[in-house]
């Protein structure tokens, strides 16, 4: 198998896990490309081989690869996006932070990991992406987990969101802000705000209010055929606009329009792994503290 390897250094890196997982995708692939930024944060630390292949540009990676291995949290896994976008190459990430939603597979199960892509034990599964119509922010007009409106910090007053869904008004939020999720995204930044966790192929998004004035206001999921519209009011004439870990400062006077995207992302779901396994384990559901 050919593998395109996906990283970056951060506070939080350890050296030791990353250097582990390098070692594994050498000895199980056949051929081993790296991305030019992920090279360049990591070579000093990291021993590669003498050479390296490097791939220059996210557009060359299509045909280059059978998959993109991600190593890190799941802030790794939604940058590697703008590497993958529309190729439709999938994604298996390494995690060697803590929770890890997207990137599934434990370090301590990395090497398993690569024996069953190398004998093809795993299936694919589609994450549907958001698009805002926009063009406002410089990384791109896609999101993974979610889009969130939010106030700018220390504004101290709240912002007022008008929804309108398909043409029709929704409702109008008084609160911090309002986070637009995929089910992917339902088990990130939603979840912390009271949103609901959603099954990875469900058909559906989710808007979750941060701090909403109004206590009889929740999470509502519409179908993700729906078109979003939202106009936001504020005391300092702008707010904050986040896709993923990509943000901007937006004046009120911009509408924002969110959609479906028209192409998903593959994931790697190996072989003994499920949605359901993976909510167990990550948020311990079952485990009864009294028997400790």
């Amino acid at each position: 198998m050919k593998t395109i390897l996906f990283g970056k250094k951060t506070s939080e890196l350890n050296i030791g896990k990353f250097q582990q997982v390098v070692d594994l995708l050498y000895k199980y692939s056949s051929k081993v490309f790296v991305s030019k930024d992920t090279y360049n944060a990591v070579s000093n630390e990291i021993l590669f081989p003498e050479t390296v292949n490097i791939i220059q540009q996210a557009s060359e990676i299509e045909g280059y690869a059978d998959f993109l291995i991600s190593i890190g949290g799941d802030g790794t896994f939604l940058d590697s996006l703008s590497a993958v976008k529309s190729s439709g190459l999938p994604i298996l990430g390494i995690n060697t932070g803590r929770l890890g939603f997207l990137s599934s597979v434990n370090i301590e199960k990395a090497e398993e990991a690569f024996i069953l892509l190398k004998n093809r034990e795993y299936c694919i599964e589609k994450r549907m992406l958001l698009h805002l119509k926009q063009n406002l922010i410089a990384e791109g007009n896609y999101a993974l987990n979610d889009i969130c409106i939010q106030r700018i910090c220390g504004s101290g007053s709240m912002i007022t969101i008008d929804v309108t869904v398909n043409k029709e008004y929704m409702n109008t939020y008084w609160c911090d802000g309002l986070i637009i999720a995929t089910p992917t995204g339902s088990t990130a930044y939603s979840l912390g705000c009271g949103g609901p966790i959603i099954v990875p192929n469900a058909e559906v998004f989710v808007l979750t209010p941060i701090a909403s004035h109004s206590l009889t206001v929740r999470p509502v999921i519409i179908p993700s055929d729906s078109e979003i519209e939202i106009k936001v009011s504020s005391r300092n004439k702008q707010f904050l606009l986040s896709l993923d870990s990509s943000s901007e400062v937006v004046d009120t006077e911009k509408t924002i329009t969110i959609t479906k995207a028209s192409f998903s992302i593959n994931t790697v779901l190996l072989k003994n792994q499920s949605f359901y396994k993976t909510i167990r384990q990550k948020l311990m559901w079952g485990l009864d503290r009294r028997k400790s």
